[in-house]
């Protein structure tokens, strides 16, 4: 792939735009949502096939704001759920042997225990030098393109064991409390930062098709960080109807992954040894009223359904999450689904029964 040097921009049109929103507050992409579904990962290959290095470099520099998304919510999450044990009483030598064990458990393929910082600065200068090298012109194309790759790698380890250090957290409240008391942990530590990330859904401050940008790009952005899709690169697919958008993962890279095991590094269903990750066993309005949620896959629905349809009237989401087992395992796994409806009058009265509530008038 023969390089062309240049340092005045493209003649042709770039494979894709990189703007400001000042709807969202920060840097976005450009394009319909079909375009939205496309990741990042892949944007970034196009780039480069087309010479477009300047777009490339800065498209990396996107991937991380989208991995950050996720990086920063499992953060503040672990800080969460950390203070609510303790805040529950749960002595400090009982809470340091578990986390001992879960570190121990989800330790890197090298043997390091897990934990997310270290790796994280690693993976920011990993994408530093190769949105660097690229912008310079100082690395081939099948080079760029195999220093991508193992970014991607590098950040699916990180993700998927902050994703499973999550759910070992829940499991852990589970065992030890009931897992009727897991709502507990998803209040104390998703309502602040729910009132952040979802406060301007409120639709007594904004008219719900006003906010309907805001919920598909976050949507796409966040999932794309998830490393959604069967090569784990962020691809998904979307279907477009009269009166809703329905974004599909196969699988999603947390809940979805989890439920059906890791064919990367061939480890099994967190539902099973060594993991035995809570699924839930009773019926619970914050988790669908369904038997066979894993405790992970419920703060879809505590976040994006429960919550927002107890505060504002309506959910933000409708999500059918695959249940443990007979959904996620066999030769074709059920997909993950979220529904994103055009308007308040399209989200059906089931949205809200499945949840204990009542369509409002």
């Amino acid at each position: 792939m023969t390089q062309q040097k240049g340092i005045s921009g493209s003649a042709v049109p770039p494979v894709v735009k990189l703007t400001w929103s000042d709807e969202l507050g920060k840097r976005v992409r450009e394009g319909d949502w079909q375009d939205q579904a496309v990741s990042t990962t892949t944007k970034i290959q196009e780039a480069i096939a087309a010479n477009q290095w300047e777009l490339a470099a800065q498209l990396v520099d996107y991937w991380m704001e989208e991995a950050k998304v996720v990086h920063v919510i499992y953060q503040i999450w672990t800080d969460g759920f950390l203070a609510h044990l303790r805040e529950q009483g749960v002595p400090e030598d009982e809470l340091s042997e578990e986390l001992t064990r879960l570190r121990t458990l989800l330790a890197f393929p090298d043997g390091r225990p897990f934990e997310a910082s270290g790796p994280w600065k690693e993976l920011a200068v990993q994408a530093g030098l190769l949105g660097n090298s690229i912008r310079g012109y100082e690395i081939s194309a099948e080079q760029a393109l195999a220093d991508l790759d193992a970014l991607r790698e590098y950040w699916r380890q990180i993700h998927d064991r902050g994703a499973d250090f999550q759910a070992g957290l829940l499991s852990f409240v589970a065992r030890k409390f009931g897992e009727d008391r897991v709502v507990d942990a998803y209040a104390r530590v998703l309502e602040p930062y729910l009132d952040e990330r979802y406060g301007p859904f409120d639709i007594r401050q904004r008219a719900y098709e006003d906010t309907l940008y805001r919920n598909l790009y976050l949507s796409f952005e966040a999932m794309r960080g998830h490393l959604v899709g069967p090569l784990r690169n962020g691809d998904m697919e979307v279907d477009e109807y009269h009166d809703r958008f329905v974004i599909s993962f196969d699988p999603c890279g947390s809940g979805g992954r989890q439920n059906r095991g890791d064919p990367i590094e061939q480890t099994p269903s967190r539902a099973e040894e060594p993991y035995e990750f809570t699924v839930l066993q009773k019926e619970h309005d914050w988790a669908w009223n369904e038997k066979g949620v894993c405790v992970y896959c419920a703060h879809c629905c505590f976040a994006l359904e429960y919550w927002p349809a107890k505060h504002w009237g309506h959910p933000l989401r409708v999500i059918d999450s695959p249940l443990y087992p007979n959904e996620t395992s066999g030769p074709e796994p059920k997909k993950c689904t979220w529904t994103i409806y055009k308007s308040l009058d399209a989200i059906p009265a089931e949205a809200y029964e499945r949840l204990g509530m009542t369509k409002p008038r």
